[in-house]
This record gives structure tokens, sequence and C-alpha cells, in this order.
């Protein structure tokens, strides 16, 4: 029994053993992986971090995890920064959430913020890329909302309503354009008045959103009338005009918010005598027609 009893001892001794040199050993792996980070062999340092994650010895430490998010957002510098889908941005922040989970210490709770920022930061100019170069709203508006899920964790309760105002100004401003330039874009349209009418939700005044939801429907008014076919009967010219008739009212509400907060808005008092000539008041079209002549303001 006692045979047993010894035999038991030097196994558990020498499984002991051998758990401590596997974790010495991952330890140094550890070690090594955060060395090759420093001389910026990274692909090397990848594959040492990837088995210092698996081990049960190091995977519970917010020292493994912290290392392979820059150790993979060196190789994400490289590769893919401009993309939208990344399996390296995907693994870094996976990396970044797990070692917050482990509770680091303050200088490894600091460095996981700031690089969760300089990644949402990348999402927020992503989508401003996306949106400039290939007017691809969709695949835009998933970069900034992924923007925000990020930005969120590293820096809780942060207000968005500037940015958010940022962002959808400058969506309904591009796609504003798209419209007043070919008014037969009506996905333009629809994608303008949903931005403007999001910036005007949080900030009913905003000059930039009224002027261009005003200026759209002013244009969709000029558009109704010269589709209007030569020979049409009165009541085809009756709805068109009773049409054109809403359009330039919903015109005017929004440039007139503008005009009451700076009236000498050149935008606004332009935009307002056209409003006025198209519905036929012609005591405001010639106060506006004024108004333009004092700010210089070229009519056709």
């Amino acid at each position: 029994m006692s045979k047993w009893r010894n035999i038991i001892k030097i196994f558990t001794y020498s499984m002991l053993m051998l758990c401590m040199v596997n974790g010495f050993a991952q330890n140094d792996k550890l070690n090594r992986a955060q060395q090759l980070l420093q001389e910026k062999n990274v692909d090397q340092a990848m594959l040492a971090i990837d088995s210092v994650i698996l081990h049960s010895e190091t995977k519970g430490d917010f020292v493994s995890w912290t290392t392979r998010a820059y150790i993979y957002f060196e190789i994400y510098k490289r590769t893919d920064k401009q993309k939208l889908n990344s399996a390296l941005r995907d693994t870094i922040i996976f990396s970044l959430k797990r070692s917050n989970t482990l509770k680091p210490d303050e200088t490894f709770a600091t460095n996981n913020k700031k690089l969760l920022s300089n990644l949402s930061a990348g999402y927020f100019n992503l989508s401003k890329t996306l949106l400039m170069d290939s007017i691809n709203y969709k695949r835009s508006v998933i970069a900034y909302n992924r923007f925000k899920e990020n930005f969120i964790i590293a820096e809780p309760g942060t207000n968005f309503t500037a940015r958010d105002v940022e962002y959808y100004l400058a969506v309904g401003s591009l796609y504003s354009d798209i419209f007043n330039k070919n008014n037969k874009n009506t996905e333009a349209q629809e994608t303008a008045k949903i931005a403007l009418l999001k910036v005007l939700d949080m900030q009913p005044e905003n000059p930039s959103a009224n002027i261009n939801l005003g200026i759209m429907y002013y244009n969709q008014a000029v558009n109704l009338g010269k589709e209007l076919d030569y020979g049409a009967s009165f009541n085809q010219i009756d709805i068109v005009q009773e049409n054109i008739i809403k359009l330039a009212k919903q015109a005017e509400q929004f440039i007139i918010k503008v005009y009451k907060v700076d009236n000498k808005n050149v935008k606004a008092v332009e935009a307002l005598h056209s409003i006025y000539k198209m519905l036929n008041e012609k005591a405001k079209e010639e106060d506006f027609k004024k108004k333009c002549k004092e700010l210089n303001i070229k009519l056709d």
C-alpha cells in the first residue's frame, strides 16, 4: 500500500512539475511574442501569441490578450485598414474585449482603450471615404454604426449627437446634390430626405439641413412642371399645379426657418424669391427680389 502511495506521490509531483514547466514555457512564449512585437517581427509574433492565448496557463491573463491585439493591429495596419470587413480587425476587437473582462491593471486598461478608440476612428473615417468615393450609403452607414458600437466600449456614456449631425448632414448634402442634378434619381432623393430629417430631429433649426430639404422640394416642384406634356387635359394640369403648390409650400416651411434666424442668408433669400414666384405671390416675390438686390444676388 505504501508502495502505491509513493507511486501516486511521485506521479503527482511529476505532473505538477510538468505543469510548471509548461506554464513557464508559455510565459516564455508570451515574453517572446512581446519582444518580437517590439522588433516589428509581427508575423513570428502572431504565431507565438496564438499559442499563448490557447494554453490554460496563459489564456486567462489579460496581458496575453492585449499583446495579441497589438500584434494583430500591426498586421492590420499594413493590409486591412481600408476594408469594411476585416477578420484581423475583428480579432483585435475580440482580444481587447476579452482582456477587459479579465480586469486589466490601469496601464493595460488604458492601452486597450487607446487601441479601441483608434479602431473606432478608423471606422468613422472609412464611413466618410465610402460615402464620398463610392457613393455607397449602405456600406458607409455600416461603418458609421460600427464606429459608435466600438467607441462606446472605449468611452462609455459618450453622447453621439454632434457626430450624428455631422455624418447625416454629409449624407443629406451629398445625396440632395445628386438629386438636384438629376430629379429622376428618386433613390438619392429618399436617402437625402431620411438623412436630413434625422438631422432635424436632433437639431430642428440646423440651417444646412433646412436649406437642403427646402431646395429639394422646390426642385421637385420645378421638375413636375417640366414634365407636364403639351396638350395635357385641364384636369391633368390642375392636378400637377396642385402638387406643385404643395411642394412649394413644403419648401417654404424649411427655408423660412433659416430666414427667420438669419435674414441675410443668401441661399435662403434666393430660394424664397423663387418659391414665391412659383406660388404666384406677387407681393412677397417683389419683396424678396429687393432683398436679393441688396445682397447682390443675381437672379435669372
